[in-house]
C-alpha cells in the first residue's frame, strides 16, 4: 500500500475508533480486552503490506472481526487446557473437588500436632506406648497385642485407657 494509502487506512482507524471499540465489546463482553484488541488493530495497519483497500472502514471492521475470532479461539482453548490441568491435579468426590494436597497451613499444623503426639506418648512407660501403638498404629486387636506381648487382654485394655487418657489429659479430645 503506498504512503498515501497507509495514511488514508490509520485516518479511517482514528475516526472509526470508538465505532470499532464498540464493535469489539460487543463481540468479546469484556471491554479491557476489546481495548487490547484495538490497540492490536492499530499495530497491524501500521505495518500494514502495501495493498489496496477500496473501503478502509468495512476493511477495519473486517480485521477486528477475525481479531475477536481469534481471541475468543485462543481464550476457548486456555480455558479446556486450563480445566484439563485441574482435573488431572484434584481428585472429585461426586461433584465436589476435593484437594489432594493440604494447604500449608494444614501441613505445619499437622506437624506440630504430630509432635505433639510423639512427644506425649513418651511420657507413657515403654510397655504402655507399645501397645498402644500396636493397637493405633499397627491396627491390632486386643486379643492379638495380648498375645504379642505376652500379657492378659485386660492388661492390655488398662493399658490403652491410661495411654488415652494421658493423650486426652496432654492434647485436649480434637
Amino acid at each position: 500500500m503506498t504512503a498515501e494509502r497507509q495514511t488514508e487506512l490509520i485516518a479511517a482507524f482514528l475516526s472509526g475508533r470508538d465505532a470499532i471499540r464498540r464493535f469489539l465489546i460487543a463481540r468479546l463482553g469484556n471491554a479491557e480486552e476489546a481495548e487490547d484488541l484495538l490497540q492490536e488493530l492499530y499495530l497491524k495497519v501500521e505495518h500494514a503490506e502495501p495493498t489496496d483497500v477500496r473501503e478502509p472502514a468495512a476493511y477495519l471492521f473486517r480485521m477486528a472481526q477475525n481479531l475477536a475470532r481469534d481471541h475468543r479461539r485462543e481464550r476457548q482453548r486456555t480455558r479446556k487446557r486450563e480445566a484439563d490441568w485441574a482435573s488431572m491435579q484434584t481428585v472429585t468426590a461426586g461433584t465436589q473437588a476435593v484437594a489432594d494436597a493440604p494447604s500449608a497451613e494444614s501441613a505445619i499444623a499437622a506437624r506440630q500436632r504430630l509432635a505433639a503426639i510423639r512427644a506425649a506418648l513418651e511420657e507413657l512407660s515403654p510397655q504402655c506406648r507399645r501397645v498402644f501403638t500396636l493397637h493405633k498404629f499397627d491396627e491390632l486387636s486386643h486379643q492379638e497385642i495380648a498375645k504379642k506381648a505376652g500379657i492378659s487382654r485386660s492388661t492390655v485394655e488398662k493399658h490403652m485407657h491410661t495411654a488415652l487418657k494421658h493423650l486426652i489429659a496432654r492434647l485436649g479430645r480434637d
